[in-house]
């Protein structure tokens, strides 16, 4: 008889971003440029919703975190 194959091993990622709001638009929420009087400053577009995903899906593939893939100073 067999032995039965392991269980696969899950993985978990967690994301995090957060920019400082700004009188200034534009808005941009997972790639969508979201209509409103006011934005999110930062070095990049300042999209905290794809950023935070990108480093999810970053960290439970055990590649780091977004700022190691995309520095600030980039």
């Amino acid at each position: 008889m067999s032995e039965p194959d392991p269980a696969p091993v899950a993985r978990v990622g967690w994301g995090f971003d957060a920019h400082v709001l700004d009188d200034q638009p534009p808005l941009v929420l997972g790639g969508v440029e979201v209509s409103t009087t006011y934005g999110l400053s930062g070095t990049s577009d300042g999209d905290v919703l794809s950023h935070a995903v990108t480093d999810a899906v970053l960290g439970a593939c055990v590649l780091g975190d977004i700022g190691e893939h995309f520095p600030s100073d980039d």
